[in-house]
């Protein structure tokens, strides 16, 4: 007898399962799996009922889980029938159900995974998900088709084996502000241009439109050296002057902590420093709690705290499996409550890491734990997506940083810790979580920053190898995956910021962002960086151009600990404007006014009923006076005044008002912890008007307030 079945059999099966049926017996397989399977389709799976007795015979059928089949199937004598199964996943992961003939039962299982974002494809090549390779299948258009390919810079061209060939496209605005020039994959870019600082610090750099760069003076009495009640060095008519101050003239700012100082008697008299106290507090009921100072436009604040827990995923019939809960806090600058949005999932709990929390359009990123990722409106506080991201290596994987590359994207570095170590770097879809673009091959990444065109740069290594023979790459990643160059170094330090066509390495080096060529060497052995440096950009009306701390050399070996703050100058020259005694710093931040605001902590000369260490908040103009030094208090943890938190690690972060820094207890021994117990952040108000966050440019470690790692 001839055998005949309507089903379609997937890639990778040999042939249906057979169910045999007879003398008033089923015999079934005991299982029936799926190849992984995209979410928003379906497969089908072949099982074939054969029927070796004379009697016609119908077999009830159900089936449960994401999958399903009809409910009866009619079997004539001596004859076969195909019983399809369908597998339609409606989330990522594994998934498992029950098909039952006539009371036997049959395990289901299959995996589902997300369907890839292809994109529009381009002028000259459509390109669709093919379901069954779960793949991007890529078709060209006829040759000698016309196309104007904006993102690829071409004008006037024609299509030529999938590409569009023509003359290069032009960019010009019309603008002497900006610079015109064409991205490929991102089309004509207009960057603002920053215009060269002048030699006269009384001297402002303008753009004017039509003329171009010039320069203008800066508010008469803008300091521009020393100040004190004797002589003064302050801007009159774009000049630098040393004049005589008059009694009653403003001799220190007023800042959070102290009134403004004038001269009384050629002496500067300056109010009483007030202790700065917290506006407020919060104190983790979590295990596992990491605080990386994210907030967004409106200066809210959005953090995570996880803790393990037993989850069920699937079926009630099966087992709770070790999973997480992670809630997101987000509160006012004020401190108010304004949700808190639960997280949960299978897996160990490892926390989420520093650098893998941000705010992008309109959504609160975050890792859950190991390589999933969780996105929540920062509005309504509903969980918008859950998704994993995993490179394709065996073994523990997770995600080591997030930057988002502002065209709609997010780059993702996912760490793997199998024998072959296989780090991925992976762009995904902000709205959705969707995988659109990955570079997966055995090495290391590190140091993930964005530029202005959202290409996302990193540090790549061959971990493998011991540290003499490691070699290291510095690669520029384009929106669509590619390599847009890999430049040997000899360096293992990463990139921490870009700046225009200025790619920033940790070591103070300088490399185009073009063509990854070196543009200014590395700093001297003097500049003993912080691995938690802060960087920025100044606006327009200040000098700087970068600032960072660093560690500094004790000298004699006997004397306590400092840290300096460096100013890079357009030039590229670096000079030491500040010290300060202290056994650490927090990051730096890049203020309206081209201040650096950073918060120090160290010991202090022991007083009685005092602490003896201190912790202050600084800010420091660029020329290297010292605008505002507030010490903070936090009295609630043994509710006596004067006991001083104590920052570990550099956290901190500031959104233009408030400042919030990480505090510990005193007796707490813990000097390279990212968890503390108790675990209480406390938010210090600068006061209003405050001293804002630099409107362009690296305005802080991470970017922006939003820990973007890309420049505003």
């Amino acid at each position: 007898m001839r055998r005949v079945w309507l089903a379609m059999v997937v890639v990778g099966c040999s042939g249906p399962a057979v169910v045999t049926t007879g003398s008033g017996e089923l015999a079934v397989p005991e299982a029936l799996s799926f190849p992984p399977t995209a979410l928003s389709f379906s497969r089908v799976q072949p099982l074939l009922v054969l029927n070796r007795a004379r009697a016609p015979r119908t077999v009830e059928v159900s089936v449960d889980g994401p999958f399903a089949a009809v409910q009866s199937l009619d079997v004539p004598g001596g004859a076969e029938v195909t019983l399809e199964v369908h597998f339609a996943p409606t989330a990522a992961g594994p998934a498992t159900g029950t098909l039952r003939l006539d009371g036997r039962e049959v395990a289901l299982s299959g995996e589902g995974v997300p369907a890839l974002d292809c994109g529009a494809g381009s002028v000259c090549e459509s390109v669709a998900f093919d379901p069954e390779t779960l793949r991007c299948v890529r078709t060209p258009r006829p040759d000698g088709t016309a196309c104007e390919d904006e993102l690829a810079c071409i004008e006037g061209g024609t299509c030529q084996a999938g590409a569009c060939l023509g003359r290069a496209a032009r960019c010009d605005d019309g603008n002497a502000c900006t610079t015109d020039a064409c991205s490929v994959g991102a089309g004509c870019q207009h960057t603002t241009m920053a215009c060269a600082a002048p030699t006269n610090p009384c001297l402002a750099p303008r753009c004017d439109p039509v003329l171009g760069c010039s320069a203008a003076p800066v508010q008469d009495g803008t300091p521009c050296g020393a100040v004190s009640c004797e002589l003064a060095n302050v801007c009159l008519l774009g000049a630098c002057r040393a004049v005589v101050p008059p009694e009653g003239f403003t001799c220190s700012p007023e800042s959070a902590c102290r009134g403004e100082g004038v001269c009384r008697n050629k002496v500067c008299e300056r109010p009483a420093e007030r202790e700065l106290l917290p506006r407020w507090t919060v104190t983790a009921s979590s295990s596992d709690f990491r605080f990386d100072g994210v907030s967004d436009a409106q200066g809210n604040w959005y953090w995570v705290e996880c803790a393990s827990q037993a989850v069920r995923m699937g079926t009630p019939d099966v087992p709770a499996r070790p999973g997480h809960r992670c809630e997101v806090h987000s509160r006012t600058p004020e401190g108010l409550e304004r949700f808190r949005a639960e997280v949960t999932g299978v897996g160990s709990l490892r926390g989420t890491y520093a650098d893998t929390q941000l705010i992008a359009q309109g959504l609160f990123i975050f890792a859950v734990n190991d390589a999933t990722l969780a996105a929540v409106n920062v509005t309504t506080g509903v969980v918008q997506w859950h998704q994993p991201i995993r490179s394709s290596t065996s073994g523990y994987q997770g995600i080591e940083a997030l930057a988002e590359d502002g065209r709609g994207g997010l780059w993702v570095i996912v760490r793997s810790d199998a024998e072959s170590s296989s780090w991925a770097l992976a762009r995904v879809d902000v709205a959705t979580g969707r995988v659109l673009a990955t570079s997966d091959r055995p090495s290391r990444v590190r140091g993930l920053v964005v530029d202005g065109s959202g290409r996302a740069f990193v540090l790549r290594d061959d971990a493998s190898k011991p540290l003499p023979a490691r070699s290291y790459l510095i690669e520029r990643h384009e929106l669509d995956g590619s390599v847009g160059f890999s430049v040997p170094t000899p360096s293992r330090h990463a990139p921490v910021m870009v700046l225009g066509d200025a790619l920033v390495m940790a070591d103070d080096e300088v490399r185009s962002a073009l063509d990854g060529r070196q543009l200014e060497p590395r700093s001297g052995s003097e500049w003993s960086t912080f691995e938690w440096v802060g960087v920025g950009q100044a606006g327009a009306s200040s000098r700087l151009r970068l600032a960072r701390l660093t560690a500094l050399p004790e000298a004699p070996p006997t004397s306590a600990p400092r840290v300096g703050l460096q100013r890079v100058d357009a030039s590229g020259a670096r000079s030491q404007v500040f010290t300060a005694v202290a056994d650490r710093a927090s990051e730096a931040y890049l203020t309206a006014a081209g201040e650096a605001l950073f918060v120090t902590s160290g010991s202090r000369p022991t007083r009685p009923g005092g602490p003896a260490l201190e912790t202050r908040v600084r800010s420091v103009h660029p020329l290297g006076l010292e605008l505002m030094s507030c010490a903070l208090n936090d009295e609630s943890f043994s509710g006596t005044p004067g006991v001083q938190p104590v920052l570990l690690g550099g956290k901190s972060a500031f959104n233009g008002r408030f400042l919030a820094v990480q505090s510990v207890p005193l007796d707490v021994n813990c000097f390279d912890c990212d968890i503390w117990a108790p675990l209480r952040l406390a938010f210090f108000d600068l006061g209003r008007p405050g001293p804002g966050v630099a409107a362009t440019g690296w305005t802080g470690p991470r970017g922006t307030p939003g820990g973007s790692a890309r420049p505003r």
